[in-house]
C-alpha cells in the first residue's frame, strides 16, 4: 500500500499523481450532485492503484465528504492519517473484525446477523456505537439481502445495544449501460421500496446510497444523501457511453462540464539504448524480427510492475514526445521499444508508459483496448512497489 510522498530522484520507474487534476475532478463531481447530496470518494484498492493516503489527503482537502473503502485494513490505515472524516468498510468484514471497525470509527455494511452480534459485543464494550449500512439486494446478485430480509435484519438491529442504522445501500449492475435505462430502473424501485417499507415499520434510514461513478454522471435521481464516486475522481470514465451520454446531454445544455482530468502518469528511465541489424530477431520467443537495423531501448519495467505481458508486440510508449512501439515480448522485470527515428535518446531518458508527453498521450483506456479490459484495471495493477509522486503545481 503507498502511504506517502515518494521522491522520484533515482527511481528507475515512478507514477505521478496529478494532484491539481485530482482536487478539478472534484469540484466537476461536487458541481454535479449539489447541494444536499453527500461527496463520497472511494479510495479502495490503494485509491484504485493510484496511493491511497496522499490520494485520501487531496481528496478530502478538495471538499470530499465521506472516503469508502473495501477493508477493515484500509480504515484503520486512513484513521490514523484523518481523525473525523466518515469512513466507510463496503467490502466483507469478519466477525473476528468487529473491534477494529468499532476502533476506526468507521462506518460498515452489513448483511449478516451475526456480524451485527459481533459489532454489538465489540461497541458496547468500549463505549462506542457500531454504525451499519444494509446492503439491499436489488440485482447485483453479489452482497447483500432482499426487502423480507433486510426487513427482519432492520427490525432486529434498531433493538440491539450499540448498533445503529444509519444505512440502506444498493449497488448498480448496469448503470453505465446507456442504451437501456431498464435494469438500472428497477434496482431503483427496489431501493425505493425498501426504503419506504422500513418507513412503513417506523424504521428511518438517515442515509440512503446507491450512485457509483456512472450513476451519479448520468442519473440524478440515484443521488440519495450520498453518492460513491469511484473511477471518475481519478479522471477516468467507466465506459465509454457514459462520456459519451455526458457530452451529448449535457455540454449542449450547458448545465454540467463534465471536464474529468486523469490524474495518474506512469513512467520510467531508459536503462539502455542499442542497435539491433536487419533480420535479428528479439526476446524471449524471438517474436519479433527487425525488417532493417534499428534503434531498441530497454526500459525496465515488466509483469511484475504491472506493464501486462499481453502488451507485447502491440502496445507503445512515448519517448521525447513520440510513440515507440513495443518490440517483442513483455518481461518480467524489461520491456524493449523501438526508437529508430526518435532523436536525443540515450540511457536516463524518460519514457512515458501511462499518460502525455507533449501532444501525446497513452491513456488507460487505450492500453485496456490493447489487452481487453478496462481502464480500472489497468491502474490498480501497477505494483504498489511503483513509487507514487505527488505532483501538486499549486
Amino acid at each position: 500500500m503507498v502511504t506517502d510522498i515518494v521522491d522520484r530522484e533515482g527511481a528507475n520507474s515512478w507514477c505521478e499523481i496529478d494532484i491539481p487534476a485530482l482536487s478539478s475532478n472534484v469540484s466537476v463531481l461536487r458541481n454535479r450532485i449539489g447541494v444536499g447530496t453527500q461527496l463520497g470518494i472511494v479510495v479502495k484498492s490503494d485509491a484504485y492503484g493510484h496511493g491511497m493516503i496522499p490520494c485520501a489527503r487531496a481528496f478530502l482537502s478538495a471538499g470530499a465528504d465521506w472516503l469508502i473503502v473495501n477493508s477493515v485494513t484500509e480504515a484503520v490505515a486512513l484513521r490514523e492519517e484523518f481523525k473525523t472524516v466518515p469512513i466507510y468498510i463496503c467490502g466483507h468484514v469478519s466477525p473476528e473484525q468487529a473491534p477494529l471497525v468499532i476502533s476506526s470509527d468507521s462506518r460498515v455494511v452489513l448483511y449478516d446477523w451475526d456480524f451485527a452480534q459481533a459489532l454489538a459485543k465489540s461497541a458496547t464494550k468500549v463505549g462506542k456505537p457500531a454504525r451499519v449500512h444494509i446492503k439491499l439486494e436489488t440485482g447485483m446478485h453479489r452482497q447483500g439481502v432482499e426487502i423480507p430480509d433486510a426487513i427482519d435484519l432492520a427490525e432486529r438491529i434498531v433493538e440491539l445495544e450499540g448498533v445503529s442504522l444509519e444505512g440502506l445501500a444498493t449497488h448498480f449492475a448496469d448503470s453505465d449501460n446507456t442504451e437501456d435505462h431498464s435494469y438500472s430502473e428497477q434496482q431503483t424501485e427496489l431501493l425505493n421500496r425498501g426504503v419506504s417499507e422500513l418507513s412503513a415499520r417506523g424504521i428511518r434510514i438517515p442515509v440512503v446510497h446507491s450512485a457509483n461513478s456512472a450513476a451519479t454522471i448520468l442519473w440524478s435521481e440515484t443521488h440519495g444523501h450520498l453518492v460513491r464516486v469511484g473511477i471518475s475522481a481519478y479522471g477516468l470514465w467507466p465506459a465509454a457511453g457514459v462520456r459519451q451520454e455526458s457530452a451529448h446531454r449535457f455540454e449542449s445544455d450547458g448545465t454540467w462540464e463534465p471536464g474529468l482530468k486523469p490524474v495518474l502518469g506512469w513512467k520510467a528511465r531508459i536503462a539502455q539504448v542499442k542497435e539491433v541489424a536487419a533480420r535479428r530477431t528479439l526476446g524471449y520467443g524471438r517474436t519479433h524480427q527487425a525488417d532493417g537495423a534499428i534503434k531498441l531501448a530497454v526500459i525496465p519495467i515488466g509483469y511484475f510492475e504491472g506493464y501486462d505481458r499481453r502488451l507485447s508486440n502491440k502496445a507503445h510508449v512515448l519517448v521525447n514526445g513520440q510513440r515507440a512501439p513495443v518490440r517483442g515480448r513483455v518481461c518480467m522485470n524489461m520491456i524493449t521499444v523501438e526508437v529508430t527515428d526518435i532523436p536525443c535518446v540515450e540511457a536516463g531518458t524518460v519514457a512515458t508508459l501511462l499518460g502525455r508527453d507533449g501532444d501525446e498521450e497513452v491513456s488507460a483506456d487505450q492500453i485496456a483496448s490493447w489487452i481487453g479490459t478496462i481502464n480500472y484495471e489497468v491502474t490498480t495493477r501497477i505494483h504498489p512497489g511503483q513509487p507514487r509522486v505527488v505532483i501538486d503545481r499549486g
